[in-house]
């Protein structure tokens, strides 16, 4: 009985420590079976991602299959998104409403800062159209519409969907991601990511276009890494606040086999060569098997 305080403390302290590790650790949704197996590894200690020469203030690169980290660095530092923003636009808009429905463009649409989008004031547009120059061009006058015509309900939602899916430094003031205080980290957004991969993999089939063609013009793809061998979409930003930020999503041939990989940079100064450079080191020191 001596021993019994001793263990009283003890499993307090487990209940505690797992408490505080459920409550911090993001949901990251995986293949179990996989992730649990060094799937990846690295063939050198070559080069020094942790340098300058790659801008980015945090990045992640993860496996979107089996939700395996490649490299990172930051990746729970706390940042602006800028129009990464826009990927939970997207999902709270074809998760709680009917995509058919309408809206016609007004004047305080079109006050909203930026002009990418090429709407023009009263033109009727459904929500389902609205997403192509929402996620191609990352119109600021779309988000404005669509939180509108949604009863100003549309952020509120976007923050539910994040906290439901365990991310709780993920937070939304606005639709459009010009709002510095929309932040986020690399962790969250790839767990993000997966879970928009596996509900709604049609936002980034949209993303994956060039180019698509409306009712009254067409919207063509201004993602920097749109045009990267094996792009899968995804989203870019850029505000003074964020500087430029990238959700993507490209395939990596491995010997073994081709693998869907996820790309998270914030803060970075050059999208195109922060991502040629992880590319390069992946593709010259990982091994996948």
């Amino acid at each position: 009985m001596r021993h019994f305080p001793s263990l009283l403390f003890v499993c307090a302290l487990f209940i505690l420590t797992a408490f505080f590790y459920s409550q911090t650790k993001p949901y990251l949704p995986t293949n179990e079976a996989e992730a649990g197996q060094a799937t990846y590894q690295i063939k050198s200690a070559e080069g020094d991602l942790a340098s300058p020469s790659i801008s980015a203030s945090s990045y992640l690169v993860f496996d979107l299959e089996t939700a395996q980290v490649l490299l990172e660095h930051n990746p729970d530092q706390v940042l602006p998104i800028a129009s990464v923003t826009k990927l939970f636009t997207a999902v709270a808009l074809i998760q709680n409403y009917l995509l058919e429905a309408t809206t016609t463009i007004t004047w305080s649409d079109l006050a909203t800062e930026g002009e990418a989008g090429k709407l023009r004031f009263g033109q009727t547009y459904s929500y389902r159209e609205l997403l192509s120059p929402l996620l191609l061009e990352s119109s600021n006058d779309v988000s404005s519409a669509l939180v509108r015509a949604t009863d100003y309900s549309l952020v509120s939602l976007m923050n539910e969907f994040v906290k439901n899916n365990g991310a709780n430094k993920t937070t939304f003031f606005d639709a459009s991601g010009l709002d510095e205080r929309n932040v986020s980290t690399a962790t969250e957004l790839a767990s993000l990511v997966r879970v928009i991969n596996i509900q709604e993999r049609y936002i980034f089939d949209i993303t994956q276009l060039p180019q698509y063609i409306g009712p009254y013009t067409g919207w063509l793809n201004n993602n920097p890494v749109h045009t990267f061998s094996g792009y899968r979409g995804g989203k870019h930003g850029y505000t003074l606040a964020a500087n430029r930020t990238l959700v993507a999503l490209i395939d990596q041939p491995f010997k073994a086999d081709n693998r869907m990989l996820g790309y998270i940079l914030l803060g970075s100064d050059n999208l195109q060569s922060d991502v040629t450079k992880l590319q390069s080191f992946i593709t010259n020191s990982v091994d996948y098997k």
